[in-house]
């Protein structure tokens, strides 16, 4: 008696759909699904994506952005009732309707998106760029930190953007007209509660501002994250009216011999060309073409990083901010050991370049995701270990800091090394809540320095994991 009334109450929706549809040619394509709950799961080829889908009868379509890197990908829609697979294709749209409670109609689809290179690297670019070190303030990625200064977050979060300088108040004195204005009030919505600033600020760097203030994107990159698209897209129209209208242009040409002062310490001041050697000595399977520094004076904690291997070349960024020093601040640190500290930064951003690729060989990657599957072992979640929510970029993290105090043991001053690592170690544990970080961190500064000649951190790579396996508790 179940099977009949289903199957009857599923072909009369039918019907009110093509009645409701108005065009035979939409309705004959459309199929139903029923649902007694507004969650719905998604799947990708084999991936599961549990819970991500809210039913919304009130947008009409709601469409699902489907991914596809070959021909075709085999989709599903899956609520507590039913489901729906479709083999998607690029550049065609499979529109479904979802039956919730048996009266509400929600109208959606997958739309088929061929997804593109993060970036095309030209002959002529890895000829131009083999082998350099680029440091870069770009104008379209200052212009994106500007709007995030006049955010409310950019406003009142701490560690949000840097306001502690005097570049900071002219930032804030000249565009703080245009606090109103609606590409502040949409990043001020795109940021969320906890973020979305990392994927709009790389995501700006594929971009360039032309001297007529048309913002066009470059050659080389589409996008900088690891998303299938560029999260700049959607705010460049208002973001290009905003530069013109607050005459973004002026501010930032005038602006030019502080932005270059900048780039010259980053350049000369902080021991790049070092940490290089020593990265590229201990993690020898990994090797890149090129490195960007990538900055503005007006980032404060949130750093990130990207790498590519793309047309035969490689290429690491670091999206940082500059290791100001607090004005009138006495340091507790000798000069040589400030230069290691103010390297910290950079340092630990190409890590991330050479870690991923080692923690994600096929000796390590499984037994990291076991290892780490209950993150409540290793990070505190009400601190800021809770954003390294998946076993690998939690691993990857104690790795990163955890390199640091290496480096120190290597470059430090050795009468302040021990002061310099147990100061990283409690920044771990106490303010970013890495609960185990020390144990860790003390047996990998162990084990480094007793290496054999000639090892590697990379060689150390079984016990490290050795160690994370029998600390599992």
């Amino acid at each position: 008696m179940k099977t009949f009334l289903y199957r009857f109450a599923k072909q009369a929706f039918i019907s009110l759909v093509w009645l409701y549809a108005g065009a035979p040619s939409h309705a004959q394509h459309s199929r139903v699904v029923l649902a007694d709950s507004a969650h719905a799961d998604i799947r990708e080829g084999d991936v599961l994506v549990t819970g991500n889908w809210n039913i919304s009868p009130q947008i009409r379509p709601d469409v699902y952005d489907a991914f596809i890197e070959g021909k075709s990908k085999r989709f599903a829609f899956i609520t507590n009732r039913d489901s729906v697979v479709f083999e998607v294709e690029p550049g065609k749209s499979y529109p479904f309707v979802v039956l919730l409670n048996g009266k509400d109609s929600a109208f959606t689809e997958f739309k088929g998106i061929k997804i593109v290179p993060r970036a095309r690297f030209s002959k002529a670019y890895q000829a131009a760029h083999r082998g350099k070190t680029l440091v870069e303030i770009p104008e379209v990625y200052e212009l994106i930190n500007i709007v995030f200064a006049l955010t409310d977050r950019g406003r009142n979060v701490s560690g949000f953007v840097n306001r502690d300088t005097d570049y900071y108040r002219e930032v804030m004195a000249w565009f703080e007209p245009y606090t109103s204005h609606e590409v502040v009030e949409k990043v001020n919505k795109g940021l969320g509660v906890d973020g979305g600033i990392h994927a709009m600020k790389m995501d700006a760097y594929p971009f360039d501002l032309a001297a007529d203030g048309k913002i066009t994107q470059g050659p080389v990159y589409d996008r900088i994250g690891n998303s299938y698209t560029n999260n700049l897209l959607y705010y460049l129209p208002d973001l290009e009216n905003f530069a013109k209208a607050s005459r973004f242009q002026e501010f930032y040409n005038a602006h030019s011999p502080y932005y270059n002062h900048l780039i010259q310490v980053y350049r000369d001041s902080v021991g790049v060309p070092e940490m290089q050697r020593w990265l590229g000595r201990n993690f020898p399977s990994t090797h890149y073409d090129a490195f960007k520094i990538i900055f503005s004076p007006l980032v404060s904690a949130n750093q990130s990083a990207s790498f590519f291997d793309i047309d035969g070349f490689c290429e690491a960024q670091a999206h940082v901010n500059f290791p100001f020093h607090k004005p009138g601040a006495t340091s507790e640190w000798s000069e040589k050991a400030r230069f290691v500290m103010d390297g910290n930064i950079v340092f630990t951003e190409f890590n991330h370049s050479f870690i991923g690729p080692e923690g994600q060989k096929t000796a390590y990657r499984d037994r990291i995701q076991k290892v780490f599957k209950d993150l409540s072992i290793w990070n505190d979640n009400s601190k800021p270990a809770r954003y390294y929510d998946t076993p690998q970029t939690s691993f990857d993290e104690y790795m990163n800091w955890a390199l640091v105090s290496l480096r120190y043991v290597d470059h430090a001053p050795f009468a302040e090394q021990e002061k310099l690592i147990a100061s990283n170690e409690d920044n771990m544990v106490n303010f970013r809540g890495f609960r185990r970080f020390k144990e860790f961190d003390q047996f990998l500064v162990k084990i480094y320095k007793e290496r054999k000649k000639g090892q590697t951190v990379a060689d150390l790579y079984p016990q490290i994991v050795t160690w994370f396996e029998k600390n599992n508790r």
